[in-house]
Parts: structure tokens; C-alpha cells; sequence
């Protein structure tokens, strides 16, 4: 997939202007084997992009700014103002722009969606034309309509019902005269889709083509899909009225929607070609380090590689003192979610946790955080050293130009050997969207939703595997920390957590996991912390919390304005969501 990526920044500039129409006529272009590849590569351009946040990461890598920024997991330090995304949501202010329906980004996330479902489509027209191979040309088409279909279950989770332009050609910077479709035909329509291209996908994708979308791949989307369906905040939570309930929710709860969820995970399961990485001989938890940072592992399902000899995300995510922009930094409460080593919860009140609350914790948090005392390589070929984050420290400290604003940096997906700077840093890690520790939580939480009783050792499997790969000590009851006999509220609550520290920080996981569970409310008004270490004159250390960032949160934040130019031009044809 590197070759395919590099192709889409290279090659697509003779064929499209810089806002993404077709400057050369496509007769031409697909009689031209060459300029056919180049096009259908281009189809890959936005993956990372708008899958980070509508504001992404863009063709360059340079910047990391996920929706997780707009949580209670991080902070988006790098230019923190609220005319961009997560800082936006985080302040529950959108008014930049004139109207809040008019903010930029909800603006960009649309158009850049609806340009490479518009590209999709071309290529569908036209791939028949083509001067290549039959078997090429089907396997081209198949992951035009995977693409297709990955964008409008992006669409749907950030904007709920969208306007489904099925196989037409519609220029995206031209006004849409079509109505959204209700979420319900859109669930319908896109899951369709995945099965259709499911059927016809390769199991595995090897060498050059590694990184292309799988069977695997397909299921993968299908089960989030299925996921989003069946979640609160569309399935008996319905937030619309009148004209636009439908388009943001089902009109009734089925509890069988999560059904569609298990159908959908198990299918993937039984392909056997994924499987998580474990390595606890390493050292605890290695396993997790390599499903986050080795670009070819069995966990992957669905993810976007970048090109070769990038150093990103590490010239990011690390901080200064390792050549790192600390552009995304946690905050204290990420931390705290993370169990001990024994997987039970950290007591904040005992005296162990308030001398030193990073010892004897679940290994996946080393892998997460970088907090003072840590260690990274932080000179060429040199053994790792230790960095300081507490205040006053050069480059790192709290307080200090360039250092770090919660008293912690990110180092997950980063190659903990390297520098960010390094410019032979070799492949790029690339950005996971669905890993197979996804599947398996996502599995747990349909099955606890259907029947937690009848499902608990099923549940509990998929749990005490996950916690054996992070190198939790299992206990002397093989459990992992998992508690007993947890009722449906208490697991869900158990898997939504576990999911918060396992994908932190990657591709937005805990900003859909509130959405769709509808917990982001009780964010509203909270405090989040700094932890701000202080160094004393005999050269020991103390901490204490700082609040740093109040979060609010409005109802209608669930869902995206559409934006304003969007409606205006359809004359009256799109509907608002809920209170925009």
C-alpha cells in the first residue's frame, strides 16, 4: 500500500487541480493504463486525513491531530484554538464562521468525504474502459466500492443520515438537489455494500498490494458499522423530532440490532487470517507495543500505511528532547483509567500510588505515555534516557516553551529506537483503523447488550485474552482483574474503558465511543488535569494535580452541523440535525 499512497501525491497531480476535479478528460485518462493506477490511487488520498479529523493529517504527515483531542483522553498542544475541530469540542463553541453551522471543518470533513465518493464513482463509470487485465480491472472496482462504502460510514457517524448518491457522478462542488436519505437506508445501503465486496475481496493482501483493503477489511467496517447502528445514540436515543428524527436514528429500540453486530465480528473471526500479537517473553505487554507500531502484523484489519522513510507519527507525538512536536499530550485522567499490573484499579488514596502512580501498572500505559522519569532514546544510536516533563525542566517541562502542557507526551505507534527527527527512520507505521482487539471488544459489548448471562464466558474470554496479551498478571484466579458477576451496566461500562486504554489515541476511538454511547454529556462542566511533577533540592520529586481544561458539551454536538453552504444551495432538499 506504501506504493499506492506515494502514487496518489505523485502521480494524481497531472489529473487533478487542487480541489480535486478532473482537469484532463477522463476518456483520455482511462485509456491510459498509467494514468488509470494514478487515478485509482488517488481514491486513497483522504483516508488518513479525515479518519484523524476533518483538519487530519493531510498528504504530508506533518501534523497529528485526532478527534480524541476533543475528549477527556488529550489535548491538541500544538496550536490550541477553537477555530479548529477538538479544540472546538472541547469548548463547545463553533461559532467561527458566523454560524455554527457555517464552522470551517464541518465544512472541510463533508466536501473532502463527498469529493472521494465523487472520485469513487468516476472510476466506477469508467474502470470498463481500461487497457488492463479483466481480473485487474474487477479487483480495481471492488476497492473503489470499499472505499466508497469506508466514507459513508464515516459520513454516517459524524453527521448521521447522509445524501447517498449510489453510482451517479455528482461533482461535490456543485449544489445538491438530493434529500439525505434517513439513517436507517443508509445503515442498509452501505452494509449492502461491505457484503457485496466481502464476497469478492482477496483474503490477504501481500507486497506491494499490503494495505489494500481484504475481505477481512470489509467485515471489519461492517462490524462498526453494525455497532453504530445498534448503539444508544440511534437505537432508543433518538436526539431528532419531527423532520429530522429519522435522519439521525431509528424511530424504536431493537435489541437485535445488536445481533447484527456478532454475525458480522464472527464472520471476520472465523476467516482465521488475524490474530492478536502476544509477546509478554520480550518484556510484559511487547505484543501490544508491536500491534501498534510493526507496519505487517496479524492484528491489523483495516488501516492506511504511509510512505517509506517518514518518521510520523513520531515527529508528532514525541517531545522535544526527542525530536517530537508533543503536538497531542494526555491528560492525567487517560492515566488513570489504566489498571494496575494485577488489572485491578489504581487507589488513589494509598500511599504507593501517591509516591509513584506509574509503578506496577498495566504494561499497555508505558506503551501509551511517556510521564516524567520515562525513558526514550533520545540521541542517535544512543541508549535511552530518561525524560523529564517536571516543571522547569529544559525542553520537556512543564511550563516550558515547547514542552509539555499536562505533565505527559504520547508514544503510542512510536518506534521506541528512534528519534522523530530521524531521517532514516525506514517504513512508515501507518494508522490503524480497525485492529483485531477492536473486533474482539466489540464482539463482548454485542454479546453483554443481547444477554450478558447467557453470554458471560464468551464475553470474558474475549477479556481475559486482551489483558493476557497487555502482560497483566492473570492472578491466582486466572482472571485478569476482570471483577465477577458484573450485571449488563457494569460490563459495558468494563469494555467501554477497556477500550479507552487500549486504542487511545488512535483514529478517534474514545470521541465515537462517547458519541454512539451517549456518554459524551457527562463531560460537560468537568475539569480535566495536568500532572505537574516538582523537583526538590535533594533531587526527589512530587506531584499534584492541576486543572487544566473545563469541558461542555450540548446535546446536539452528537451530531455534525451539515454545513450551512450545503443547505443553502440545495434549496431547502437537505434538513439541519438536531439544534444547529
Amino acid at each position: 500500500m506504501c506504493c499506492v499512497v506515494a502514487a496518489c501525491t505523485e502521480t494524481s497531480e497531472g489529473f487533478l487541480d487542487s480541489k480535486g476535479k478532473e482537469t484532463d478528460d477522463l476518456e483520455a485518462v482511462f485509456a491510459d493504463s498509467m494514468k488509470v493506477m494514478g487515478f485509482h490511487a488517488a481514491l486513497f488520498w483522504q483516508l488518513g486525513r479525515v479518519t484523524m479529523s476533518p483538519h487530519g493529517v493531510a498528504s504530508t504527515l506533518q501534523n497529528y491531530k485526532d478527534y480524541e483531542a476533543g475528549t477527556d483522553n488529550s489535548r491538541y498542544c500544538a496550536y490550541f484554538k477553537v477555530t479548529e475541530f477538538t479544540p472546538a469540542y472541547t469548548k463547545g463553541d463553533f461559532s467561527q464562521g458566523g454560524t455554527n453551522a457555517g464552522f470551517t471543518d464541518f465544512k472541510t470533513g463533508w466536501l473532502e468525504m463527498y469529493q472521494t465518493i465523487y472520485r469513487c464513482n468516476s472510476f466506477l463509470q469508467n474502470y470498463k474502459k481500461a487497457p488492463l487485465t479483466d481480473a485487474t480491472k474487477e479487483k480495481l472496482a471492488y476497492e473503489a466500492r470499499f472505499i466508497r462504502a469506508f466514507f459513508y460510514f464515516h459520513l454516517m457517524r459524524q453527521y448521521g443520515g447522509v445524501v447517498l448518491v449510489y453510482d451517479e457522478v455528482i461533482d461535490p462542488f456543485e449544489p445538491t438537489l438530493l434529500p439525505r436519505s434517513t439513517f436507517e437506508e443508509c445503515v442498509n445501503y452501505v452494509a449492502q455494500e461491505l457484503r457485496t465486496v466481502a464476497d469478492a475481496l482477496p483474503l490477504e493482501q501481500s507486497g506491494a498490494d499490503y494495505g489494500r483493503p481484504t475481505k477481512a477489511a470489509a467485515l471489519g467496517v461492517l462490524t462498526e458499522l453494525y455497532t453504530l447502528a445498534a448503539s444508544p445514540l440511534y437505537n432508543g436515543g433518538n436526539i431528532g423530532s419531527g423532520d429530522n428524527r429519522l435522519l439521525v436514528g431509528y424511530d424504536d429500540y431493537d435489541k437485535n440490532r445488536w445481533q447484527n453486530v456478532v454475525t458480522a465480528a464472527r464472520d471476520l473471526m472465523n476467516l482465521g487470517t488475524h490474530e492478536l500479537m502476544v509477546d509478554n517473553t520480550t518484556r510484559p505487554g511487547y505484543g501490544f507495543y508491536q500491534a501498534t507500531t510493526k507496519r505487517v502484523n496479524s492484528e491489523r484489519v483495516w488501516f492506511w500505511l504511509t510512505v517509506y522513510t517518514t518518521c510520523y507519527p513520531s515527529s508528532a507525538l514525541l517531545p522535544k528532547s526527542a525530536k517530537g512536536g508533543g503536538q497531542i499530550q494526555p491528560y492525567h485522567e487517560l492515566v488513570e483509567a489504566f489498571p494496575m499490573i494485577d488489572g485491578t484499579p489504581i487507589d488513589k488514596e494509598s500511599k504507593a500510588y501517591k509516591e509513584n502512580p506509574y509503578k506496577d501498572r498495566d504494561p499497555r500505559l508505558d506503551y501509551t505515555v511517556i510521564y516524567n522519569g520515562a525513558k526514550w532514546v533520545k540521541k542517535k544510536q544512543g541508549e535511552p534516557e530518561v525524560v523529564y516533563t517536571y516543571k522547569g525542566a529544559e525542553q520537556d517541562g512543564y511550563g516550558v516553551s515547547g514542552g509539555t502542557a499536562t505533565g505527559y507526551f504520547f508514544r503510542k505507534c512510536c518506534d521506541e529506537s528512534k528519534l522523530g527527527g530521524d531521517s532514516d527512520y525506514g517504513d512508515g507505521t501507518g494508522l490503524s483503523f480497525i485492529r483485531y482487539a477492536d473486533i474482539m471488544l466489540l464482539y463482548a459489548e454485542a454479546l453483554t447488550e443481547l444477554d450478558v448471562d447467557r453470554n458471560r464466558d464468551e464475553i470474558e474470554k474475549q477479556l481475559f485474552e486482551l489483558r493476557n496479551r497487555a502482560g497483566i498478571q492473570p492472578g491466582t484466579n486466572k482472571r485478569y482483574g476482570v471483577p465477577e458477576n458484573m450485571d449488563k451496566d457494569e460490563m459495558i461500562d468494563f469494555i467501554i474503558n477497556e477500550r479507552r486504554i487500549e486504542f487511545a489515541n488512535e483514529c478517534g476511538n474514545r470521541f465515537w465511543d462517547l458519541k454512539r454511547r451517549k456518554l459524551y454529556e457527562k463531560l460537560n462542566g468537568v475539569w480535566t488535569n495536568a500532572a505537574v511533577w516538582e523537583k526538590m533540592p535533594d533531587g526527589t520529586f512530587t506531584w499534584s494535580l492541576m486543572p487544566i481544561e473545563q469541558h461542555f458539551f450540548s446535546q446536539k454536538m452528537y451530531f455534525s452541523a451539515i454545513p450551512q453552504d450545503e443547505i443553502n444551495a440545495s434549496h431547502g432538499m437537505i434538513i439541519q440535525n438536531p439544534g444547529w
